[in-house]
């Protein structure tokens, strides 16, 4: 191993953060904290706070609280390093340790003003949380969390005179409304909420272009209070532009939910939501988008796609992201899983036009793998397999295959089936007219629709999902699999088939030059096309 360099090695961990390299960067942080521990002198505290705001930003909460952790135990006692520690505990659902740290915080940062009402108000969020997952118990606890809560956020909103502990004490307050909690009177005098919600919006709005992205997401959050849900539109469009970072992007969507009671199926939250949720995705801070039944859950995204105040927000540009959003929806209704009768899933297969790889198919095929469904005698053969579309077809609908093309594990691996009734009206997966563009420093992309692990559920993996290398063939990526993904379309940014999906292994051989690295490996689509027309077409 070499020896941590504190600026080129710091480089190559931040690099690896920004890019979501989530193996990369752990491999990194291992590095970074075996150094740490072993040298003298504590880490440089600005280079130390740099790090830990890297990951935070990107919501890498547990390296957040290991890395932090280390700096602390070598000396680093700075408020900020405890903060992001504090926070990472917190965001990982350990509220009690993350209190007792913030109360320790709050009384070390008294003579520092800005410290002090950060430490306060993850101390308030630390109550917050306790609240919200204290429903169902006793209301006298309950109550107890959401005072504290409250008093918390008033409190560092008195000292600093903040928008954001203010607009937290406004939701507090409205979410006791809705529960129907008694809270003795807060403040004196006793703070209104709705007379406050209208005091940070004026002042938000008197801002005009000097207004950061935090406080459009806090007007958002006033008009919402207030019931003022096209004005609450307008300032998510700011928020959503501006916002650097995923993890304020998740920070809104878990206090509107959350605090705000909001869902995706009602105002304003079928308004808001969506949005910050494609965003989130967008941007690969979210997890894989676990799919059911396409056919029922996107009405709820068609009645939104077609809503004016939701295209006013993406606008010209912004539009594309719902409408990105969809189309990986959309590829899903195309997607089968291979089933044998009696071991269940087995792989995934895609439907397109047989006439898009060879003019000889009939006009909807499916694409799956050769050691998914094959007559060699050692996979699934054509007359066991039958495949369901979960995302589109009814429960319990299944499709018998008749097998038309193969080509070998060892030489493509696909094969090519005919089914004996199709899902009705469903679209068959277009076919990219040409590679991608692999340069890095167009961060090439790709991303996976299949039934990652043999489950009922369709998988969309959106994410940690960068290109690694290619060659003639074969194509290597890190886009999350799993067994069961065997067969899944392989799709560019525009949501175009590029190749099929075929192994994944920690110690996959590179493509060039010597070792070995983790990474998934598929079959360039073109290749499949070239190998049939290399062929006869069969004897009818």
């Amino acid at each position: 191993m070499a020896p941590w360099s504190i600026t080129e090695s710091q480089s190559q961990l931040l690099e690896s953060i920004s890019a979501l390299d989530h193996p990369r960067a752990e491999a990194l942080c291992e590095e970074l904290i075996a150094y740490v521990r072993a040298d003298a002198e504590p880490y440089p505290l600005n280079q130390a706070r740099r790090i830990l705001g890297a990951l935070r930003a990107e919501r890498q909460f547990t390296l957040l609280q290991r890395v932090a952790d280390a700096f602390m135990q070598a000396g680093q006692a700075d408020p900020v390093i405890r903060r992001q520690h504090a926070q990472a505990l917190l965001d990982q659902g350990s509220l009690s340790a993350a209190e007792a740290m913030l109360l320790a915080l709050v009384a070390d940062t008294k003579s520092s003003p800005v410290e002090h009402a950060q430490a306060r108000g993850l101390l308030g969020r630390a109550y917050k949380q306790m609240y919200v997952n204290a429903s169902g118990t006793a209301a006298p606890r309950r109550a107890a969390f959401l005072e504290r809560s409250i008093t918390e956020y008033l409190g560092v909103y008195g000292e600093v005179r903040d928008r954001w502990p203010a607009i937290n004490a406004v939701a507090l307050l409205e979410r006791a409304r809705r529960d129907h909690i008694e809270l003795a009177p807060i403040g004196t005098p006793p703070v209104d909420a709705r007379a406050l919600a209208e005091e940070i919006l004026e002042t938000i709005e008197e801002l005009e272009d000097r207004a950061t992205a935090w406080d459009s997401g806090t007007a958002m959050e006033a008009c919402v209070g207030l019931g003022r849900t096209e004005e609450a539109v307008d300032w998510l469009e700011k928020y959503v532009r501006h916002c650097p970072e995923p993890f304020a992007i998740g920070s809104a969507i878990r206090q509107l939910t959350e605090i705000w009671g909001l869902d995706s199926e009602s105002e304003p939250g079928s308004r808001l939501l969506v949005v910050l949720r494609a965003e989130l995705l967008r941007r690969a801070g979210g997890p894989g988008l676990v799919v059911g039944s396409v056919a029922r859950d996107r009405t709820a995204v068609d009645r939104l796609a077609e809503d004016p105040g939701l295209q006013k927000v993406f606008g010209s540009e912004r539009f594309q992201n719902l409408r990105w959003y969809r189309a990986g929806l959309d590829r899903c209704l195309s997607v089968a899983r291979v089933e044998d009768p009696l071991r269940g899933g087995v792989g995934t297969g895609f439907l397109v036009e047989g006439q898009k790889l060879a003019a000889w198919l009939p006009p909807v095929v499916l694409v799956t793998n050769e050691h998914v469904v094959s007559d060699d005698g050692t996979t699934l053969s054509p007359d066991r397999a039958v495949v369901t579309f979960r995302g589109s077809d009814q429960p319990g609908t299944q499709h018998g295959v008749a097998l038309l093309w193969s080509s070998p594990w060892a030489e493509l691996d696909v094969s090519i089936l005919a089914l004996d009734s199709l899902p009705a009206g469903i679209p068959c997966c277009p076919l990219a007219v040409q590679r991608p563009a692999l340069d890095p420093a167009s961060d090439p992309r790709t991303y996976i629709v299949g039934h990652a692990g043999g489950g009922e559920d369709i998988m969309l993996s959106l994410n940690d999902n960068q290109v690694l290398d290619s060659d003639d063939v074969r194509l290597h990526y890190r886009t999350p699999t799993l067994g069961g993904s065997s067969g899944s379309p392989v799709f560019d940014g525009d949501w175009q088939v590029i190749a099929v999906h075929h192994a994944g292994k920690p110690d996959m051989r590179r493509l060039h030059g010597e070792g070995t690295y983790p990474a998934n490996e598929a079959i360039w689509i073109d290749q499949v096309i070239a190998a049939l027309a290399a062929e006869p077409p069969p004897a009818s």
